[in-house]
C-alpha cells in the first residue's frame, strides 16, 4: 500500500455514488474531491468523510477539474497523483497496481477496461467509440494505449510537473490533452488492466459526449502530427547545416 499518493474524485452531483465509494478507499490515501458546481450533498457527504474539497477554477467540465487538482498537487509534497471516476466505477482499491506499474519506468499509468464489461455496462456504441479514438491514438503516438477513455489514471509527480503547464481542455476530452501533453514532452505512457462495475447515479455522458470523442482524437492527433513535421523539418535543417561540404574537384 501507498502512503504517498493524493486521489482526486471529480464530481457533479454525485451525492449516491460518493457515499458507497468513499468507504472503499483504502486509508493510505489522501482524497481531494474537486466539485463542478453540485446541487446535491455532494459536498456535505465528501467533507463529512474527512476528503479535501475544493471548487474547481478554470471553468466549467472534467478537464478544469484536473486542471485544478493537478494545480494543488504542485504545491503539495505528494509523490503521485491518482484520479477515478467519482461515479463508483472504478474500485480504488487497484490504484496501488497501477502506482507499482509506475516503478517499471512509467510515467503516467492507465486502467485498461475488459471489453466485454465495456459493452455490458456502456453499450456497444462505447466500444466503438474508444476502440476506435484509441486505436487512432496508439497509432499516433507509438505507444500502446488500449483505452484512451479511461477512469483510472496514475501520474508521478515528474510527470504532473511536466505536462501541466501545457494543460488547456476544460472538458471531456482532457484525456486525449493529458497523451498529447505527455507525448510531446517525451514521457513514457504504461497501461494496467482494471475492472470496472455499474455506476451509481445519473451518467452526464451523453450519446453526443461520446460520438464528439472522435472528433476530440482527431484534433489532437491532428496537433501531433504538425509538431511531428515540424520536428522532422527542423531535423532536416540540422542535418543539412553540419553536413560535410563536398571536396573541390
Amino acid at each position: 500500500m501507498t502512503s504517498n499518493c493524493l486521489l482526486l474524485l471529480p464530481t457533479l452531483n454525485e451525492e449516491e455514488a460518493l457515499k458507497a465509494l468513499v468507504p472503499e478507499i483504502p486509508s493510505s490515501f489522501r482524497v481531494l474531491v474537486v466539485d463542478g458546481g453540485s446541487t446535491d450533498r455532494t459536498r456535505e457527504i465528501a467533507e463529512g468523510a474527512g476528503c479535501l474539497f475544493l471548487q474547481q477554477q478554470f471553468g466549467k467540465g472534467k478537464g478544469c477539474g484536473v486542471r485544478t487538482a493537478m494545480q494543488y498537487f504542485l504545491k503539495g509534497d505528494h509523490e503521485y497523483l491518482a484520479m477515478i471516476d467519482a461515479d463508483y466505477t472504478c474500485d480504488p482499491r487497484e490504484i496501488d497496481r497501477l502506482i507499482e506499474r509506475l516503478g517499471q519506468g512509467y510515467h503516467v499509468v492507465l486502467g485498461s477496461r475488459d471489453p466485454q464489461k465495456q459493452v455490458e455496462l456502456l453499450g456497444r456504441f462505447s466500444l466503438f467509440i474508444n476502440r476506435l479514438t484509441s486505436g487512432l491514438t496508439t497509432l499516433a503516438y507509438s505507444q500502446d494505449l488500449p483505452d484512451i477513455q479511461s477512469c483510472y489514471w496514475v501520474f508521478t509527480r515528474k510527470a504532473v510537473e511536466t505536462i501541466y503547464p501545457g494543460l488547456s481542455a476544460c472538458g471531456f476530452d482532457i484525456e486525449y490533452d493529458i497523451v498529447f501533453n505527455s507525448w510531446k514532452e517525451g514521457l513514457k505512457i504504461g497501461y494496467c488492466p482494471v475492472t470496472i462495475r455499474a455506476r451509481k447515479g445519473e451518467s452526464k455522458f451523453t450519446k453526443y459526449l461520446r460520438l464528439k470523442q472522435i472528433w476530440f482524437g482527431l484534433t489532437y492527433i491532428y496537433r501531433s502530427l504538425v509538431i511531428m513535421a515540424k520536428r522532422a523539418l527542423r531535423g532536416g535543417r540540422h542535418e543539412a547545416e553540419h553536413a560535410s561540404p563536398r571536396p573541390d574537384k
